[in-house]
């Protein structure tokens, strides 16, 4: 557990200082809703992001800083769950917190997407691990789409993850200098 020796202020801020696109696609496409609904509401997702990092973030309310750091990623997350829901509606689906399998079975997401595990470096690698598949599933919907709104919309939300990702290896590498 880091002891507050980390200086949050002195970690990036976990939002890229760049604007978001306009929200808009150049046409309905449930195909790609579909699709959108696996980084919007799937196992790996922003709603499970959302929800794991608030996780993080209530138990490790002791650490102020470290807390409070989740917990603004957390709400990046939140604000990409909100993308997701309004392209997704744009492109004529309703946003349900549901994926398909390839059966068209509607999988409902639940809370067992969740790692709750409590261990701190066992929480940045899950973290970690969880933004590289999240930055792996939008690059593969930019090749997947031809509409230009939306890959402009998927690789300003990527800069958002790495930096994500940025931050919890930089924590992760503070947390191992102090172990060892």
């Amino acid at each position: 557990m880091i002891y507050g020796v980390i200086s949050m202020n002195e970690i990036l801020n976990p939002i890229v200082n760049a604007p978001y696109p306009k929200i808009e696609v150049t046409g309905k496409n449930l195909d790609l809703a579909y699709k959108l609904l696996n980084v919007y509401a799937g196992n790996i997702s922003e709603l499970t992001a959302t929800s794991q990092y608030s996780f993080q973030s209530f138990y490790l309310n002791e650490y102020k800083d470290l807390s409070n750091l989740i917990e603004q990623i957390a709400m990046v997350e939140m604000y990409h769950l909100k993308i997701l829901a309004k392209l997704i509606l744009l492109l004529g689906l309703t946003p349900y917190y549901v994926t398909y399998d390839c059966r068209n079975t509607p999988i409902p997401w639940n809370s067992d997407n969740i790692d709750y595990t409590v261990d701190y470096r066992d929480m940045l690698l899950s973290n970690i691990n969880s933004e590289i598949i999240a930055i792996r599933d939008y690059n593969k919907l930019i090749k997947e789409t031809n509409d230009p709104n939306i890959k402009n919309i998927l690789r300003r939300i990527i800069m958002d993850e790495e930096r994500h990702m940025e931050i919890f290896n930089e924590l992760l590498k503070e947390y191992d200098a102090l172990e060892n």
